[in-house]
């Protein structure tokens, strides 16, 4: 996936479209078992910089936290960058003059614009932190490893025996005695 400048800098100040529809896993090893990412951009020159804008929708591979079940998750997200753009470098630059000037901005530099590792790093980031394959989900049982979706468990209901002896106080607390 990338953007060819000197077609959006022929036309400096409007966006220009882009759209990519690609199979997660030929580009991305972190989604290898993945679907389909349908990323839609548009891009502009303004001077010294390409401002991007657009969406992601994409269909990844998932385990639920809960019962650790493969799933498949939808993400959904828009974005926009600034990037700035590194003119080309000569000998008399001072490499740690550019490394300063550029510590904090979003740089391309060359004829293409590379959108490979910005929309990975989109998509990692708009994972959800503890994804759930249903609302419901029961999880597995921490005593016997049961996935409580499918079957109940076999472990004993009232098993003193497993129980961390500081915390017998607080079962007597809590049945009244």
């Amino acid at each position: 996936m990338h953007i060819y400048l000197p077609e959006i800098k022929s036309k400096t100040g409007e966006f220009v479209e882009y759209q990519f529809d690609i199979n997660l896993g030929e580009y991305f090893d972190d989604f290898s078992d993945s679907g389909n990412l349908k990323l839609m951009v548009s891009a502009s020159y303004s001077g010294e910089e390409v401002i991007i804008r657009g969406n992601i929708e994409a269909s990844i591979t998932a385990v639920c936290s809960r019962c650790l079940e493969p799933f498949s998750q939808d993400l959904k997200t828009d974005f926009t960058e600034v990037f700035t753009v590194i003119k080309d470098l000569t000998a008399e630059d001072n490499p740690e003059y550019l490394a300063e000037k550029v510590a904090n901005m979003l740089t391309i530099s060359g004829d293409f614009f590379y959108l490979d590792e910005y929309v990975r790093q989109l998509l990692v980031l708009t994972q959800e932190y503890s994804p759930l394959c249903k609302p419901g989900c029961k999880g597995i049982c921490s005593g016997c490893g049961a996935d409580l979706n499918r079957s109940s468990c076999s472990c004993p209901d009232d098993n003193d025996e497993n129980i961390d002896i500081r915390l017998l106080k607080l079962k007597e607390l809590i049945s009244g005695n």
